[in-house]
Parts: structure tokens; sequence; C-alpha cells
């Protein structure tokens, strides 16, 4: 039989005889970070050309949400990551969320995001995120740092992308009030899922849209502020076709959350 013959092992590739050696461990994944989040609008014929169908444009149109977040995250299968090699549990990443809608549920997808390591990147590739690998750096707020201090009215806090030696996208927020959970812009994501046929490229072997199964998800300690947001023009990305932009603000704030899978919603 078939499962006598293969005893390799493992979530997703490399495959080993003792499993351990996956980029991704299988899941639940478990995240906690801290989330800078600028809300912004644009033009909504832009956005619509980022949207596939069967989407459509969500209810406010050309509304989106630009993320730096630097998180901390484990798998069921390793829990203990974070202590054993902290390198393969803790990452940044810059992401762009464009409003839209599925059969009447708002929601966001990702046509732009980036990540520094490649555990996240390849568990983007299995939920449905495009991502890219880049540096990422965000302003850190403490309360014994001299000069700069930690979060009150007032802090100022910026994010900045950088990927293959040009500059992405840059944003930052200057705090003004301590804010509400329910303040917070309610996100749910659909994903994209897509993978290459390696026998015929003009016919994918998986082509279908997701969502994501999240449970557990908390904030905490949130803070609102004046935002601003720049994209750059790059010789390889696109993203400096969502501009001009208007700023609706942003948010920083604490976050945890638990991603047990997915559910695919659509097969094309």
């Amino acid at each position: 039989m078939a499962s006598e013959r293969f005893q390799l092992k493992g979530y997703t590739l490399p495959l080993t005889p003792k499993g351990q050696s996956s980029i991704v461990e299988t899941p639940p994944w478990y995240y906690g970070g801290e989330v800078m989040q600028l809300v912004f609008h644009t033009d909504k014929k832009r956005v619509k050309r980022l949207i596939p169908p069967p989407l459509e444009i969500g209810p406010e149109p050309g509304k989106g949400i630009v993320w730096f977040v630097e998180w901390v995250s484990v798998s069921e299968a390793n829990p203990d990551m974070a202590f054993i090699n902290p390198e393969r549990a803790v990452y940044r990443e810059c992401l762009v969320m464009i409003q839209c809608s599925f059969r009447g549920e708002p929601g966001y997808i990702v046509p732009h995001i980036w990540v520094d390591n490649d555990f996240t990147l390849m568990r983007g590739f299995v939920q449905g995120f495009p991502k890219k690998l880049g540096r990422i750096y965000r302003t850190k707020l403490n309360d014994l740092t001299p000069k700069i201090g930690g979060k009150r009215v007032g802090a100022k806090m910026k994010g900045i992308c950088e990927a293959h030696g040009e500059r992405i996208v840059e944003g930052s927020l200057v705090f003004t009030r301590q804010a509400a959970a329910s303040e917070l812009p309610a996100v749910r994501f659909y994903l994209m899922r897509h993978f290459p046929n390696i026998e015929d490229p003009s016919r994918p072997a998986v082509h279908e849209l997701a969502i994501s199964q999240i449970s557990d998800a908390k904030v905490a300690d949130v803070w609102a502020g004046d935002a601003d947001l720049k994209f750059f023009q790059s010789a390889l990305e696109e993203i400096a076709e969502l501009s001009p932009i208007e700023m609706q603000g942003g948010f920083f704030h604490s976050m945890g959350m638990t991603i047990t899978g997915g559910r695919v919603i659509y097969k094309y």
C-alpha cells in the first residue's frame, strides 16, 4: 500500500522521516502581537480592479487599511517554539487590505503583504495571503525610554516596509486618545488560494476563495490617533496605484487570536 511505502512526514515541505523540518507546522496556530492600523479611502475605481469576482466592492467603497504588526506565533504542534527558537516564532508584517463583500457579508481582501520570515511566508501561501519577503520596521514605545516614552497622548509611531532595495509603504500615527475596542474596524479576511499547475500554467491546480477559522480573538489597550500613509512607486510592485489616498485616522492596540484552519467558500 502507498501508506506503507511513503514514510515521510510533515504539514508542508520539506517532508522528513521525523516530520519536524516542515516550514509550517500543523494548525491550530496561536498569535499575539501589537498592531498599528491606518485607515484610508481611495478612488473606488482603483479598488474595484483589485477585487476578483464573485467578491464585490464593499459597503464603504474605496476603504482600505494598512497594518504594521509584530507577531509572536506558535503552533499546537510545538507550543514552546518561542522559547526553543524565537526566530521561528517572531515576525513582522506590513499588510494592505481592501474592503469588499461576499454575498452581502462585508470583509477585506489582501492584495499586498510583506513579511520578514520564511515560515510566515509559506503559511501565507497555505492560507491565501499573497506574502512576499520584505523588511518591516516600526517604532517601539517604552515608558522608560528617555525622550521617547510610552503610550500616551502625543506619542508618535512610524512603520516602514521595504523590499528588494525599495521603500514600499510608510505610515505614521500620533496618539490623540485612548479608545474602546468597539471603535476598531471589523476585519474579516477573504483569502485567495492559488497554486499553479506544474503541467499546464493556464489551469491552476488550486484556485479558490477561503476564509480563516478564527477563535478567541481579543484586543486590549486601544489607542486612536491621527494617521498618515504613503505608497511609493516601485519597479516591481503595483501598490502606488492605490494613490492618492485620504486618511481616516488610525489605531494601535494589542491583539491575540487562534487560527484553527480555514473554510473554502468558492471554487473557480
